[in-house]
């Protein structure tokens, strides 16, 4: 049946068809639910990777004699890595387009894990996993921009916290094929499954993930792969020979990183940095040394896998909860209780480091839920903030600084810990930044809610 939408582009020939509006107005299909899938997959092996190295850490500690301090910066150098791919390949998109940044980076990250496996001591590890941070970080923000391309603006926050299951499922299934894999194969087996994952996953990419639609009618691709996107998008969609596809003007591609400062943009763009590293540093310590402090504190190997991928399975919950309230009372409110809801629970882990393993990991949980549940909600308020040739840019910028916090945080838990400083001081540290965190998100929300910024309010506040 015909929509009002298609009634207006179809009412004459040679109309022009807005191919946001196409976007924006559809039902959500089976392409956009594909495009999600495929995406949320790359977020999937992030997940897996990330928390992989934290599963056979504890291994590796006994057969390298790794000290605290580093093993943290060991933690930290795949996040280095991470953070010059946001930074450095991002901004790719642009010029190459969505789609083969994402399968040549999920490709390239894929082999370098599986050569990760040879590593014979913490240095060439550490090298081998700033090499495969480089490659995984250059395909998420081009992954993120491209669903939320593809879903309708009223479900974006919905199809973006969702589609960040994928990071959560793979943190916790990192800790079921460690459980499964470390103690009867070793920890290079566990890197291996990390990597042959990926890789295979890419060559699936190169048959069904579509390109970004905004990229082939700016690039002038053929008019027959643009309308044929259109139409799986839209069924009943009539494009006549003479119509013109466009995209509104300011969609214009070519985004610099000094478009971030733009338009009004500059202090939104400041706020998402400093909850991304805000909330950044706490979730990756958190991520990377649970599984080692719940080692030390008395629990075997196994246990203390299994008690943090049950942590970090919170974050499944997040996801199903934080979309549809961000699109319901707007991110701001929601961003800004989260924020002060995780500040509490990682102390509250501190504070039942002191009584009962049992109240820790209900602790840990809690924790698990908020931390990423802001991660999942900042990544959709990024989507939402920049218009559409900003939004890989944007995000990857937001995610490259944001992973300063979180290369800081692994490292400075070890030191914390090589001076002497009980587990229990690290979570009561962790309390300021989520504060600070909370803070930037609030004053972000009240700066733009005041219409001092015409120019972003449009795209700032539709929730």
């Amino acid at each position: 049946m015909a929509t009002p939408m298609d009634a207006a582009v179809n009412a004459a020939a040679g109309r022009t068809i807005n191919a946001d509006a196409v976007m924006n107005q559809s039902r959500i299909g089976r392409l956009q639910i594909l495009v999600a899938v495929l995406t949320g997959f790359v977020l999937f092996v992030d997940g897996f990777d990330t928390q992989a190295i934290a599963f056979v850490a504890p291994q590796l500690t006994r057969l390298w004699h790794i000290p605290h301090d580093l093993l943290g910066y060991m933690f930290s150098s795949g996040l280095v890595g991470l953070m010059i791919g946001y930074l450095g390949i991002s901004p790719l998109s642009g010029r190459f387009g969505q789609r083969r940044v994402i399968i040549g980076c999920v490709a390239s990250f894929g082999l370098l894990t599986v050569l990760t496996a040879t590593a014979t001591g913490p240095w060439s590890m550490m090298a081998y996993r700033l090499l495969t941070g480089i490659g995984l970080g250059g395909a998420i923000p081009a992954a993120v921009s491209l669903c939320g391309e593809y879903c309708p603006q009223r479900r974006r926050s919905t199809f973006i916290t969702f589609m960040y299951c994928g990071y959560s499922l793979g943190t916790v299934a990192a800790g079921v094929v460690s459980v499964v894999l470390v103690e009867a194969h070793g920890w290079q087996s566990v890197l291996l499954f990390a990597g042959i994952v990926p890789t295979a996953h890419a060559i699936i990419m190169w048959f069904l993930l579509p390109d970004s639609l905004e990229f082939m009618i700016t690039k002038n691709r053929p008019r027959a792969a643009i309308t044929g996107i259109l139409h799986r998008i839209e069924p009943g969609l009539i494009i006549k020979p003479a119509d013109c596809i466009e995209l509104p003007a300011a969609n214009a591609l070519g985004a610099a990183v000094n478009q971030l400062f733009q338009q009004g943009r500059g202090f939104g763009t400041l706020m998402i940095w400093l909850a991304l590293f805000m909330n950044l540093m706490i979730l990756f310590f958190a991520q990377n040394w649970l599984p080692s402090i719940f080692v030390e504190i008395g629990f075997t190997q196994d246990a203390a896998i299994n008690a943090t991928s049950v942590a970090l399975a919170g974050g499944l919950g997040a996801a199903l909860v934080m979309g549809p309230l961000m699109d319901r009372f707007g991110p701001y409110t929601v961003m800004a209780g989260l924020f002060c809801a995780g500040g509490v629970s990682v102390g509250l882990i501190g504070v039942a480091d002191m009584f009962a393993q049992a109240l820790m990991v209900v602790a840990a949980i809690c924790a698990g839920f908020c931390l990423s549940g802001i991660q999942k909600c900042t990544n959709a308020l990024a989507v939402y903030f920049y218009p559409t040739s900003l939004r890989a840019t944007g995000l990857g910028w937001g995610l490259g600084i944001g992973r300063a916090g979180a290369i800081i945080g692994p490292s400075a838990a070890g030191l914390m810990l090589t001076a002497g400083l009980g587990t229990a001081s690290l979570f009561y540290a962790s309390i300021l930044p989520m504060f600070v965190g909370a803070y930037a998100i609030f004053r972000m929300g009240r700066y733009y809610a005041g219409g001092k910024t015409r120019e972003v309010r449009k795209e700032a506040v539709l929730f």
